[in-house]
């Protein structure tokens, strides 16, 4: 079990919408179907002839690689297209609240993820109908797929025992508790998604090895080409996110299988006690050691500077986030990687004002070496996205950049790194007064 067989990954309805974790899934049966959402009991037999004694077949096969017996007999919904794109809109709207919308759009623009001029909230809706074409959903407990296809073949067999992981894994282990719908942290939540979706993969990996023959597998493998055209267009911050649960989550849970002699009773371990961040699933040697984020403390920024402010947004953007934003502006992939590696905490506010925002983050790292090599790697990262600014100060422990339009200060001292992006100079100064009474 060296690789992911056909990555053909189906997708749990998520949490908090910024993590909606989408990507290609296999139809499941051969009829057209328009059901509504709402049709949640409706059998698969019913629906379109299916035989239901073959998806029985993958249940129980399922059950016994994973060694986890289901609890009930979970509802299967078969939907069109529009039906589906129905569906996830509907979900899309009830749970990604209006202000994780404001607040998710506003950060990644703050920090140069994502173009003022890029819509977040419709970049993910595009993704979902472009890509996703089966659902587990733990609130309705629930599968709902796409069936307006031609064949109950290998991929769709391969996605049912997919989808039906997920339907195990809620039923033994309760993925909105350990799965929180509004979580404080995007970066534990990613962490958690990761190993939800990770054993996912490798489940059907290994039913699909045990399942298919030589002949199908090939199939599968011919079937992924060109999946990916519509990820390659979009931001790196949402494809990293998106991608990460699969790919990261994979390895993480594979490595935790095999250190257990090819055990699951480690992978059910994961469950009782999830990841609590990034750069655990990075790093699984953290999550061994129980090398825990370190809760990095921010005052409310937008108190200290009067009535006029609200904060719009805080949380952790953690080890991955960071990396990105590192490759965002500059460095490459491996020079990203070994610096954020040295993360070992976060916090961030955004604040706002008359329409006009501001974000502080406080990071902190595993040594003050560490610290210092982000904040040489992010100087020449915000030189490089202010490349037209007055610079006010550059040393080995500030620098501070002005436009017309836009004001940096990034500070250094000890294990910490302090970064403001604000619209004017006055504004940087008084978030840094604000977070550091002490600094001159």
């Amino acid at each position: 079990m060296d690789g992911c067989v056909g990555f053909n990954a189906s997708w749990r309805m998520p949490t908090h919408m910024r993590l909606r974790r989408c990507w290609l899934a296999a139809v499941l049966c051969a009829t057209l179907v328009a059901a509504p959402a709402s049709a949640q009991s409706t059998t698969a037999s019913a629906i379109c002839g299916l035989d239901t004694g073959a998806l029985h077949a993958i249940e129980g096969q399922v059950a016994q690689i994973r060694g986890l017996q289901p609890l009930t007999e979970p509802a299967l919904t078969l939907l069109d297209h529009g039906a589906m794109r129905t569906y996830l809109a509907d979900s899309f709207e009830r749970d990604y609240l209006p202000s994780e919308r404001e607040s998710d759009q506003k950060e990644l623009v703050a920090l140069g993820l994502i173009k003022p001029t890029d819509n977040l909230v419709q970049i993910q809706l595009d993704l979902l109908s472009d890509q996703v074409v089966g659902v587990y959903d733990s609130d309705a407990k629930s599968l709902f797929v796409l069936a307006d296809q031609g064949a109950f073949g290998p991929a769709e067999r391969m996605t049912y025992a997919h989808e039906f992981n997920h339907a195990l894994q809620d039923q033994h282990f309760d993925l909105n508790k350990i799965a929180p719908k509004h979580p404080d942290s995007n970066d534990r939540s990613l962490a958690v998604h990761a190993i939800i979706e990770g054993d996912a993969i490798m489940l059907q990996t290994l039913w699909a090895t045990l399942n298919l023959s030589q002949d199908e597998l090939i199939q599968l493998a011919r079937g992924t080409g060109g999946s990916g055209d519509s990820l390659a267009r979009v931001p790196l911050i949402v494809r990293t996110e998106l991608l990460f649960p699969y790919v990261d989550g994979f390895s993480f849970v594979r490595q935790v299988y095999r250190h257990a002699g090819n055990s699951y009773a480690a992978v059910d371990d994961l469950f009782r006690n999830p990841p609590e961040s990034t750069a655990q699933l990075l790093h699984p040697d953290k999550y061994i050691a129980q090398v825990h984020p370190v809760a990095v403390q921010l005052p409310g920024v937008a108190t200290q500077l009067g009535p006029d402010w609200r904060q719009v947004g805080g949380g952790v953007l953690g080890e991955l986030d960071t990396r990105v934003l590192l490759e965002q502006w500059g460095s490459n992939h491996s020079d990203a990687a070994r610096v954020a590696a040295g993360w070992a905490g976060d916090q961030w506010q955004l604040v706002e004002k008359d329409g006009r925002s501001a974000i502080v983050v406080k990071s902190t790292w595993d040594t003050p070496a560490a610290a210092s090599d982000f904040f040489s790697f992010y100087s020449r990262g915000l030189r490089s996205r202010f490349d037209s600014a007055t610079t006010e100060e550059s040393s080995v422990a500030r620098q501070a950049l002005t436009t017309p339009v836009a004001a940096t200060d990034l500070r250094l001292q000890g294990n910490d790194v302090l970064t403001v992006i604000a619209f004017d100079r006055d504004t940087a100064n008084a978030i840094v007064d604000a977070v550091t009474p002490s600094a001159p």
